[in-house]
């Protein structure tokens, strides 16, 4: 993909976490980098290869941040804005179930320590050209606002960025309904997964429906994404691949990379922050919703393939990660992708 001078990128959230993982009959895995954060950036940097540095990474970092993990994000070429705080780093502990090995809860250890539109003040993260916000309706209404107020004081040509939102599953409820979907009308998508958008429903289904999904989805245009409504709602539902839906463009399901029982699935943990990254960098390059979720598939099926995240080896155009060059997999993907619409992928509305 091509080359720029800006920043494309900056996730916004709770910062870089260092989780502990913790699963039934193995010793602790500690020192783990996680996080929406995180996820997001290495989501955005699997596609920038020639440039690296288009991508922003801020955090706060306490005394006791382990240095090889710094020297990891430095090993990836981001631009890092590294903020040094006397508070304990964000830590907590992912847990598994013993049944399945799916990851059933995550306990904070020490308070988040949370990046705010103010950390980027005099900064070039500034100026970038989109925003990854994790959070409340209330937090991003609020932050997408004062970034707005913040880059017209600074004379920015763009002063509304592309701006992702990604809802606080625990805030997903029927009473919160209204509020989301205001808040939706600040962004320019809004990515729920599919459980966290059925917590805003009385009708939803135990079971998977797409009809339903659909339906559901639905409501949030109705009501306006994007101060236009010309946004876009993606519901990222796991294995059974996502949901790209708008005004302009009706329903469409793509599928997961992998298919459950491939073997690769290893954790799905920071999947779908990856996916949200690497959508973004595909929305920028084409401005078309579906390429960049294409995109975000292709990058989570990276991420959950191991514990923790993806392992970067080479540089520029012959740089792979875990083992795999990432345009070949986009390739090969998009491919699938084709062969399954004109097999009926296409969902319907």
């Amino acid at each position: 993909m091509s080359g720029s001078s800006v920043i494309r990128l900056v996730a916004l959230g709770n910062g870089v976490w260092l989780d502990e993982i913790r699963r039934t009959g193995q010793q602790p895995i500690r020192d783990v980098p996680g996080g929406s954060v995180t996820f997001a950036t290495v989501g955005a940097r699997l596609f920038v290869p020639d440039e690296p540095r288009s991508i922003g990474l801020v955090f706060h970092a306490g005394a006791d941040f382990p240095p090889d993990v710094i020297e990891l994000f430095r090993s990836w070429g981001v631009t890092l804005d590294l903020k040094h705080v006397k508070a304990p780093s964000a830590r907590g502990v992912v847990f598994y179930d013993e049944a399945n090995d799916e990851r059933k809860g995550f306990e904070r250890l020490t308070k988040p320590l949370p990046i705010t539109v103010d950390d980027l003040s005099g900064t070039r993260l500034l100026a970038a050209s989109a925003f990854h916000f994790f959070g409340t309706a209330q937090y991003v209404e609020e932050s997408v606002s004062h970034l707005v107020r913040l880059r017209q004081a600074n004379h920015h040509s763009q002063t509304r960025p592309f701006v992702v939102w990604e809802p606080e599953a625990k805030s997903c409820r029927p009473d919160t309904l209204s509020a989301h979907q205001q808040a939706a009308s600040s962004v320019n998508v809004f990515s729920p997964n599919h459980l966290e958008l059925a917590s805003f429903f009385a009708d939803a289904t135990a079971t998977f429906d797409k009809a339903v999904i659909e339906r559901h989805a639905a409501m949030f245009l109705d009501a306006g994404i994007g101060t236009n409504g010309e946004g876009c709602i993606i519901v990222r539902a796991a294995s059974h691949g996502c949901l790209v839906m708008s005004r302009q463009v009706e329903a469409r399901w793509l599928p997961a990379y992998y298919e459950p029982g491939s073997g690769k699935i290893i954790d799905a943990t920071g999947a779908g922050n990856a996916f949200l990254g690497a959508f973004i960098i595909g929305w920028l390059e084409t401005g078309s919703f579906l390429e960049g979720a294409i995109c975000g598939q292709v990058a989570a099926s990276f991420v959950i393939e191991q514990v923790g995240l993806p392992r970067l080896s080479g540089h520029g155009s012959s740089e792979v990660w875990n083992d795999c060059n990432v345009i070949d997999r986009l390739v090969a993907y998009r491919k699938r992708f084709k062969e399954d619409g004109e097999k009926g992928g296409r969902g319907g509305r």
